[in-house]
């Protein structure tokens, strides 16, 4: 049963990834205004961001949230794939189902304090929307900043990526010989 849940929020991710790689670009100057969210509500993106906040948390160098991926997923669910929306929001309410009961005074995800949000998201990486949220945060994470999330290429500057075109080729073998006739004329 856990693993059912994982599977059926990768194949979502996977059939919904070129849509979302192709349509982010919009979400980059959203998030640098830090304007209001497009498709998702208040709450939803205080939910989501608070979800994302989690699992790339601000430690020692910037996360999910100084990263902006809220505004990635704000973007990516108003375009190709605006049913996935639908489906994240199925998957959030049971996600939160027993949130007061556990801690008083709580309702919402969000109105937990850090290590109350961990324990509870121990207890349900297995769910659809965790596996939904974990790998959607890593794509709003690590994408190019003009796709939104990224704000300022933070993540590739943390791992010392130098963005597109960065590596030049020969990468091989097969890409030596090419790169032998273009410079000497075949």
């Amino acid at each position: 049963m856990q693993g059912s849940g994982a599977a059926a929020g990768s194949t979502l991710l996977r059939t919904a990834w070129p849509a979302a790689l192709a349509v982010a670009e919009s979400a980059c100057s959203a998030r640098d205004k830090a304007a209001p969210f497009r498709i998702l509500a208040a709450d939803e993106a205080r939910e989501l961001e608070a979800v994302a906040a989690r699992i790339l948390p601000t430690t020692g160098t910037p996360g999910a949230r100084e990263a902006g991926v809220v505004y990635f997923f704000d973007n990516l669910e108003g375009t190709e794939i605006a049913g996935l929306l639908d489906g994240l929001r199925q998957t959030m309410a049971p996600f939160e189902a027993g949130i007061a009961e556990r801690f008083p005074g709580a309702q919402r995800f969000s109105d937990l304090g850090e290590a109350d949000q961990d324990a509870w998201l121990a207890d349900r990486e297995a769910t659809p929307f965790f596996g939904m949220i974990r790998a959607l945060t890593i794509m709003g994470f690590f994408a190019m900043s003009s796709w939104g999330g990224n704000k300022g290429n933070l993540s590739w500057n943390l791992i010392g990526f130098e963005g597109p075109g960065a590596a030049q080729p020969p990468f091989g073998y097969y890409d030596a010989q090419y790169l032998r006739e273009t410079n000497n004329g075949g």
